[in-house]
């Protein structure tokens, strides 16, 4: 039978030209079919786009997947047969019955007591069949209308496939584009190439416009139906469009916004601000968001008896959307959202912000600001006002004496008992016979720590080291001496440091704000302080806290302290002995607002702006 005899149409017969496989092959290249999963075709004819589709998405469903729906447009009647027969089930039944008598003749016979074999045709068909019905497996497919023309849908198509007819394909592709531009999606289509190549008319010209404004991507291919089911030598053009999903504005949203006049902030704007723009911009989008939000959801409740499942009316009636707060999982079709849950969810998101912000909590080790971060889900009982944020200000700074002098002396008990296993690390103490105790220690001007994951065991690793390991593990050593100094030593841009360092393929004697750092891929860091005095400083403040050093330590002179006293002094600032300690002494009672001042007074306090 004749291609041309398949379609009863006029409007069939002088556009019907079937897409060779190798055509489809070309048509289809490049798409990832993770991301496809509704399928336009306007030009069905008898179905080899659509075979093709499913053949691709049946390799990709192998791994995992649903299966691919497929809408087709068909003008001619005879042809919506083939396709309803091909793809509609008639076709998968016959399929699914012959492999089930093939199997059946491969059954083991009692009786005989043998398994049937198949003969060398009969596997060949059994093979065909199994692909068969694996491709027909993958899609579900539906006839939705007769001519594209004047086909309309408010439907999402991630992809319309098309071979339209040669003699009005411009039509056919701008429809493409009309529908796409709704919500987005892909259009790869054959059409004749002088269609674009030789715009004579002004729906041709109008055409390769908007291909312009697209990007769209043309590819020319000659001789493309040369020996097809119905061959022609014209040259057609392969052409893929990408259309981005529109940027939809919320009118709820942007008409309270302006109302407020705020602008919405980045991720970077909420880590990098100032406190005091964090504070009155954040504040502000808070309040827009939770009023856009409380919008909504009486929107919703208004809505609710124009979008019931049914005309009937009745109690049991049900909204065809339904709108929740948080995880949909946990929704109750048709349940207007619980208002103060959406609220704590809101809530939630602006402290976490809060806590995130770099000018906020920069300043605490990670430890703290874990701590801090904790206190999340308690604050989500709170609006986030600025009263609010001042007073959870003024508790971090009333917590915060105690958190330091912790965390000051966890790190030194980090740089000396905590390693003190690790043979490399015996230097890093010095011993001296502290207060009523003996064996008592304080750290050098170089000290050394194990470290693990700062460098990459894979072969392939372009780092030098990993930066973001190694920043912060000497973070949080060096904001343990941002408490100590205070602000008396430049500012560092550690994390620009150490990318310079990683990028110059440095690990030696890389230069922080307080000392060097040396990584040795054995797994040791070397940290050497430039500046005595804050060691000395660290040793003091540890050993007063660990009550290693007199009670009259700082208070009296060293000429008035008992000879016990003196004898720790001497061990402490010296080698032990007899006076050998007594210069750095009163060195310390010289400049003891520095030596001596508790850390805590010195931390900038995290305050909110006035109001």
């Amino acid at each position: 039978m004749s291609v041309q005899d398949l379609v009863a149409t006029e409007q069939a017969r002088g556009g019907f030209y079937p897409t060779p496989p190798g055509m489809s092959e070309k048509l289809l290249a490049g798409i990832d079919w993770d991301m496809i999963q509704n399928v336009l075709e306007p030009s069905a004819g008898k179905g080899n786009i659509v075979r093709a589709v499913a053949e691709k998405y049946e390799i990709c469903r192998r791994y995992g997947g649903h299966k691919i729906n497929i809408d087709c447009v068909e003008i001619d009647p005879y042809l919506r047969s083939i396709i309803q027969y091909e793809f509609g089930g008639q076709r998968g039944c016959e399929v699914n019955n012959r492999l089930e008598q093939l199997r059946e003749k491969q059954r083991y016979d009692h009786r005989n007591e043998c398994r049937g074999e198949l003969t060398s045709e009969e596997q060949r068909e059994e093979r065909i069949l199994t692909a068969e019905q694996r491709i027909l497996d993958s899609l579900v497919l539906h006839i939705v209308h007769d001519d594209f023309l004047s086909f309309d849908s408010r439907k999402h198509y991630d992809l319309i496939a098309m071979n339209p007819p040669f003699a009005d394909g411009d039509a056919h592709l701008l429809k493409a584009i009309e529908l796409q531009r709704r919500s987005g999606g892909m259009i790869r289509c054959i059409l004749n190439a002088e269609t674009v190549r030789n715009p004579h008319t002004n729906r041709r010209r109008f055409l390769v416009r908007k291909l312009q404004e697209l990007e769209a991507e043309i590819q020319y291919v000659k001789g493309a139906f040369s020996d097809s089911e119905r061959n022609t030598d014209v040259e057609v053009a392969i052409i893929a469009i990408n259309i981005p999903v529109p940027k939809r504005e919320s009118t709820i949203f942007d008409r309270l916004r302006r109302a407020a006049q705020v602008d919405e902030p980045t991720q970077d704007d909420v880590t990098e601000m100032t406190v005091a723009d964090f504070m009155g911009q954040i504040v502000s989008r808070f309040n827009v968001e939770v009023d856009a939000g409380l919008e909504l959801i009486r929107e919703y409740r208004a809505m609710k008896p124009y979008i019931l499942d049914s005309f009937n009316g009745g109690p049991y009636d049900y909204p065809n959307l339904t709108l929740c707060v948080g995880d949909p999982s946990h929704a109750i079709r048709g349940t207007v959202p619980d208002v103060n849950e959406y609220l704590r969810l809101v809530r939630t998101k602006y402290w976490e912000a809060l806590f995130s912000n770099k000018e906020f909590v920069g300043k605490l080790t990670s430890n703290l600001q874990k701590e801090y971060r904790e206190k999340v889900s308690a604050m989500a009982d709170f609006d986030f006002t600025l009263f609010n944020i001042q007073q959870i200000a003024e508790q971090m700074n009333a917590e915060m004496g105690k958190g330091i002098q912790e965390t000051i002396v966890a790190l030194f008990d980090k740089l000396t008992a905590e390693h003190s296993w690790y043979p490399e690390c015996a230097k890093n103490i010095h011993y001296y016979n502290g207060w009523k105790t003996n064996k008592v220690h304080k750290i050098n001007s170089k000290v050394i720590i194990p470290t693990s994951g700062m460098f990459s065991s894979y072969s392939w690793h372009k780092e030098t080291f990993k930066v973001r390991e190694a920043e912060n593990t000497i973070s949080d050593i060096e904001k343990v001496f941002d408490y100590l100094d205070g602000n008396e030593t430049a500012a560092v841009d550690l994390h620009g440091v150490l990318l310079r360092a990683c990028e110059a393929g440095q690990t030696r004697n890389i230069p922080c704000k307080y000392f060097d750092v040396t990584l040795y891929k054995k797994g040791t860091m070397h940290i050497k302080f430039r500046n005595q005095a804050i060691v000395d400083r660290f040793n003091i403040y540890c050993c007063r806290k660990k009550n290693w050093l007199p009670p009259n330590y700082g208070r009296a002179a060293y000429a008035d302290m008992s000879a016990e006293e003196r004898a720790v002094v001497d061990g402490f600032h010296g080698d032990g002995s007899q006076g050998a300690g007594e210069a750095s002494y009163q060195e310390v009672m010289t400049k003891s607002a520095y030596y001596l001042a508790e850390p805590a007074k010195e931390m900038p306090l995290l305050m909110a702006p006035a109001t």
